[in-house]
């Protein structure tokens, strides 16, 4: 298109555009821009709509009405677009007076050119509804109310775009048409009741009361809108939807799951309590899996819903029920490692813990599995004690005495020499895991050997300077700096010791049980070193700060309570080993504390 006759439709001058046509006839109305659009196409984009009004009046004007651009929009999608009513009031007008003849039949040409899709299959209505013109939806609905009901190649159709818009009163407009004369299809399999969910809830309601049938129609995978009201805990919407149809609480997905799985598992009671009310035997919906409700709320690990479960005598059926694979709710709170669900369940005397999945597995054979440490993983333990399976302590009598008895008498030398392949690769391992041990306890010892020989000359209070006590500290006489003395002592020598033990051990190697003994006597050392470092730094901090008392007083508390806490839970620790405390005393009372729930 030539740069005069795109100016002149720009800009609506259509007195230029007569001096070009009689200087080189209506043959410029063919041309085009790169995008294929003609000068009507240009006039109406710019909403120039006197001169849209004069092109019409050649010769050659109508004919330009119903040609596309590269996408297939026609100068009536672009006026729709930029939101022109006047331009698409004259581009009616003219098409009402045409006559638009197909395969011998003759048609009306208005609804003919407003219901020409482009390549995206939309008609001047969704250009208009995206837009949000209201001017021009409302003129194009009362020329052709069947234009609501027109989908577009994304499935949308002008009731899904208006809503997923937020355009209430467009929304309106169109519910009042007739029913029949209007669709409420979206992408995805998706309603109009859908796109409220995502969108805004404005005329939810009066779409139900006049589609009461989307209530029901799930999109592609299965959902329906009560299931995503109830995925976002909407209580009021889902009581909203309950009052028109109570049926919805049985609908499912492809998978099976009912709005009271999905409510379970997003963990939302009081969703589950408004869905138990309308339809209360909607707690017997089992998914593909076969697996309920209270499966569901494991799996999303919610322990309120289990505890909600729990406390319900009409779901008490659904504690023990098992899924296609036989595991119950227990099986599943241990396969997912939801430690709270499974404290939750284990100490409900309904619950049965001796319950065997199709594996012939009980919950607690699924969590050791795992091979979980800690002391969340000991609580387990605890509230699921004796209720291992038989096939459970069948592989432990396997493991502990067939497989050792096979070893020795029936694989010969063969057994021999892959006894000392595995023990020369062991061994490997099993170096290379001391010599780290060692260096890590190297490293601390002699850190705190350097920083109480340090303390050792830089005495708190300093040293006197002159007369009989030269050269002695200054705060000597005091309780407090003797504590230190003593303290600081404890650390030098226990951390010197445990210098010496590592570096014989590093260097003279020995037995593996000497090795043992060597490690662990070294780590209490320096523990006690470090107990020691920290008493000196209390005491030395004390005894220059006593006209302070409580400046003085708070690195004494504070201490005492980490280093207090340490040892407790250093003692109490299920993968901790103590020389002078017995494991079955530290076992009992550890479970004593999960008893009482303080641990």
């Amino acid at each position: 298109m030539i740069l005069n006759v795109y100016e002149a439709a720009k800009s609506g001058d259509f007195d230029s555009l007569e001096a070009i046509i009689f200087g080189n006839g209506e043959d410029i109305f063919h041309q085009t821009t790169p995008k294929k659009n003609n000068i009507l196409h240009v006039a109406a984009q710019y909403k120039q709509v006197n001169f849209i009004r004069r092109i019409l009046q050649c010769s050659s004007g109508p004919s330009l009405l119903w040609q596309g651009n590269c996408r297939g929009d026609t100068p009536l999608h672009l006026a729709a677009k930029a939101g022109s009513k006047e331009a698409v009031r004259v581009f009616i007008s003219l098409a009402k007076s045409l006559h638009w003849v197909i395969e011998n039949g003759q048609v009306d040409a208005c609804k003919g050119l407003l219901r020409k899709p482009n390549s995206d299959k939309d008609t001047v209505l969704h250009y208009a509804l995206r837009g949000g013109h209201r001017g021009v939806v409302k003129l194009l609905i009362e020329e052709d109310p069947q234009l609501c009901n027109i989908t577009n190649a994304a499935d949308e159709s002008p009731l899904y775009l208006a809503v997923h818009r937020g355009l209430p009163l467009i929304t309106e407009l169109i519910l009042g048409l007739s029913p029949l004369s209007f669709s409420h299809k979206g992408p995805k399999g998706m309603t109009a009741l859908h796109a409220t969910y995502f969108r805004s809830k404005n005329n939810w309601q009066k779409i139900m009361t006049k589609r009461p049938e989307l209530i029901r129609e799930p999109d592609d995978i299965g959902w329906t809108p009560l299931h995503y009201y109830t995925s976002n805990g909407c209580v009021n919407d889902v009581k909203a939807v309950l009052q028109y149809d109570t049926l919805a609480a049985y609908d499912i997905d492809k998978e099976g799951q009912s709005a009271l799985h999905i409510a379970a598992f997003r963990g939302h009671v009081n969703v589950i309590d408004e869905l138990l009310r309308s339809r209360p035997d909607a707690c017997d919906i089992m998914n593909t899996k076969g697996q309920t409700a209270l499966h569901a709320a494991v799996i999303g690990g919610r322990v309120n819903v289990v505890k909600y479960t729990l406390g319900m005598p009409n779901l008490e059926d659904l504690i023990n029920e098992q899924d296609t694979n036989g595991n119950t709710a227990l099986h599943l709170a241990a396969l997912h490692k939801q430690y709270n669900i499974i404290y939750t369940l284990a100490r409900d005397k309904r619950v049965d813990r001796l319950a065997t999945n199709k594996d012939h597995l009980t919950a607690v054979d699924i969590f050791e599995a795992h091979k979980e440490v800690g002391y969340r993983a000991a609580k387990v333990r605890h509230v699921l004690r004796f209720s291992h399976g038989s096939p459970f302590r069948q592989g432990r009598v396997i493991e502990d005495v067939k497989k050792r008895l096979d070893k020795q008498f029936a694989e010969g030398q063969r057994a021999v020499s892959v006894t000392a392949e595995n023990n020369t690769a062991n061994r490997e391992n099993d170096d290379s895991s001391k010599r780290t041990t060692i260096e890590i306890q190297l490293l601390v010892a002699v850190l705190i050997a350097t920083v109480a020989f340090t303390a050792t000359f830089t005495m708190p209070g300093g040293y006197n300077n002159d007369g009989p006590n030269q050269g002695l500290a200054t705060l000597a006489g005091r309780a407090a700096f003797q504590a230190f003395v003593i303290s600081n002592s404890i650390a030098f020598s226990f951390s010197t010791l445990a210098l010496f033990l590592l570096f014989h051990t590093a260097m003279g190697g020995g037995p593996s049980v000497q090795y043992k003994f060597t490690i662990n006597t070294a780590a209490e050392c320096i523990a006690i070193a470090i107990c020691g470092m920290v008493m000196a730094f209390v005491c030395g901090t004390y005894v220059v700060l006593t006209r302070t008392i409580g400046v003085g007083i708070f690195p004494l508390v504070l201490s005492g309570c980490l280093v207090t806490v340490y040892w407790i839970g250093s003692i109490l620790h299920p993968d901790t080993e103590v020389w002078w405390l017995s494991r079955s005393f530290k076992t009992y009372v550890r479970n004593l504390l999960f008893d009482y729930g303080i641990l």
